[in-house]
């Protein structure tokens, strides 16, 4: 006589479970491999805003260097630093001639901004120094004169036409970098 089966074996169960671990681990893993990808994407692009947030900066204040007339304005431009009179806007809204270096601490990474708002000319004091950008592991200036591009600047009369700034930006861990690069061009009529 034939009974009447309505129950599971435990081979049956044991093979189920087995199937059911395999999904579960399956799932498990992709949920775990996009969630880093999400995050590597999120540090990836929260980079490249500060990168292109700050040479924007830099690229906003150099078209608006100056040279005075009297001669006490300079422009100083290094291959790693440069030093100009620009306009600010003041904290009551106001453009004001401002004493601008940007430079970079090479130790901590860190893309620097002074400022010193009441200019001696001669960018020996500094009032403030901001973090412009961090994880900056190189930091470039090139200068055009309207012919030539060159890696100094040093003039009390002139302005370059253009300032061409270039940042390598790392990751934390120093595993990834990327390269931005800007042309400025400056008014010098």
């Amino acid at each position: 006589m034939l009974r009447d089966r309505t129950g599971f074996t435990l081979v049956e169960m044991l093979i189920s479970l087995a199937i059911l671990a395999m999904i579960v681990a399956s799932t498990f893993t992709i949920f775990s491999s996009s969630s880093k990808s999400w995050q590597k994407g999120e540090a990836r692009s929260e980079r490249y805003h500060n990168a292109r947030a700050a040479i924007g900066k830099i690229s906003m204040e150099l078209s608006q260097a100056v040279i005075r007339e009297d001669g006490l304005c300079r422009f100083i431009g290094e291959k790693d630093e440069v030093k100009f009179v620009s306009f600010v806007s003041s904290s009551s809204g106001v453009f004001e001639a401002a004493e601008i270096e940007y430079w970079l601490d090479k130790e901590r990474k860190f893309l620097l901004r002074n400022e010193d708002i009441e200019p001696d000319y001669d960018f020996s004091t500094q009032d403030q120094s901001d973090i412009l950008a961090d994880n900056i592991s190189e930091l470039g200036f090139s200068y055009y004169d309207g012919v030539d591009w060159s890696d100094t600047w040093d003039s009390d009369s002139v302005l370059p036409k253009a300032v061409k700034i270039r940042i390598k930006l790392e990751d934390k861990k120093g595993k990834e970098s990327e390269e931005f690069e800007v042309v400025s061009h400056l008014k010098t009529s």
